[in-house]
């Protein structure tokens, strides 16, 4: 081969070499591109998911939250998430959506940027854990006859914490074994076949429900089998023990003038056979428990505060004040008749305060019933 061929062939094989290593490092870099891409993709994605579990639980500590969420720098991502109260297709209620979107930036151009959203409606009056005890049949529960006076009224519709009625959602005014005796300018409200019925003073079936059979056995004797008993996490003796260890600002007593303002977690006032708490101050909130092992520990005379949440009580005698959430009565036999309230007061039932009330204490809850229960739907 002469000096001028081989010199040919050595040129054209290096130009060969050239193209193929130039095609490879494209190769390469495009390779490295798409896997950068990639990346960035799935953490904008983990991101934008990570915005709706932030406020979903943002919202189960404050229920009326939507200042939303801004964050410059997370997992070396941006993130905005807001909140708004809107509809959702035929979902009765109203609802707020959550809209976060995530932004990763690729390489130095602050302009080339990967983004990915996330959207979840929730529906605000249950966010949050706690449950409702199946033994909370109206706004007023009880095993005796109950009578209504003077100008209370015991409203079955559903109220938020507030005590803001929420349309068309709610239960029985009173549900009781026994006998309603409705008197003076009392008056009760419900919610039955999904229409509300303003306070009135009648007793019709869709107001109240008396001589009932207590569902699934006897009526329950104890605050914890008011909750559900063993079998829902509430063995004899829990709510006193958590009372007694001070948990969520509880406690429990054995004298009413001792205890602290306002009344918070569970209060567990355990007085000896034949004993009144009167007058009763329950300015506060949780769990309010008023019990003996006789079943005829009285609170009576309830003159002071407003209590958002459950009061379970032996024997419940004239509530003069607002208590929002339910109240639960255990003795068939109440020390005065059946008078639960004879002057100015209001019981309106609250879904919302009932589940606050029973948020930290466990309980077997249903898929209803958990943090992320109250999502209508959740897609990205």
């Amino acid at each position: 081969m002469s000096g001028k061929a081989l010199l040919i062939l050595l040129l054209g094989t290096m130009a060969i070499a050239l193209v193929s290593f130039t095609n490879m490092f494209e190769t390469t870099s495009r390779s490295d591109s798409d896997m950068t891409e990639y990346f960035l993709q799935q953490q904008a994605h983990n991101i934008s998911q990570t915005g709706i579990n932030l406020a979903v639980r943002q919202m189960a500590n404050d229920l009326d939250w939507r200042t939303g969420i801004s964050l410059s720098n997370i997992f070396n991502g941006q993130l905005t998430v807001t909140l708004v109260d809107t509809v959702f297709s035929a979902y009765p209620d109203s609802v707020v959506k959550i809209e976060s979107i995530a932004v990763m930036i690729m390489g130095s151009n602050e302009g080339d940027t990967i983004t990915a959203t996330s959207i979840a409606f929730v529906d605000p009056k249950v966010t949050g854990g706690g449950f409702i005890p199946a033994a909370v049949l109206a706004a007023i529960t009880t095993n005796n006859d109950v009578g209504t006076l003077g100008n209370l009224t015991v409203d079955g519709r559903d109220h938020d914490i507030n005590g803001n009625l929420i349309p068309n959602h709610g239960t029985q005014a009173i549900w009781t074994t026994q006998n309603l005796s409705r008197g003076g300018n009392s008056k009760l409200a419900s919610t039955a076949g999904g229409f509300d019925f303003a306070p009135q003073k009648t007793e019709n079936d869709f107001l109240r429900l008396e001589g009932q059979t207590y569902p699934g056995g006897g009526y329950p004797s104890t605050p914890d089998s008011i909750l559900g008993g063993t079998a829902n996490g509430f063995s004899n003796g829990t709510l006193k023990s958590l009372a007694m260890a001070g948990a969520g600002g509880s406690q429990y007593t054995t004298d009413p003038s001792t205890l602290t303002y306002p009344l918070t977690g569970i209060t567990y006032v355990e007085l000896a056979s034949g004993d009144t708490w009167s007058p009763a101050n329950i300015d506060g909130s949780g769990i309010l428990i008023v019990h003996n092992t006789a079943t005829d520990a009285a609170i009576k005379n309830i003159n002071t505060g407003t209590f958002t949440g459950m009061i379970i009580a032996d024997d419940i005698v004239h509530i003069h004040v607002d208590i929002i959430g339910a109240v639960v009565g255990l003795s068939p036999t109440p020390s005065e008749g059946n008078s639960i309230g004879n002057g100015t007061g209001n019981v309106l039932y609250s879904e919302e305060a009932i589940k606050s009330s029973t948020n930290d204490y466990g309980g077997e809850q249903d898929s209803t019933n958990t943090l992320f229960g109250n999502v209508i739907a959740w897609w990205d």
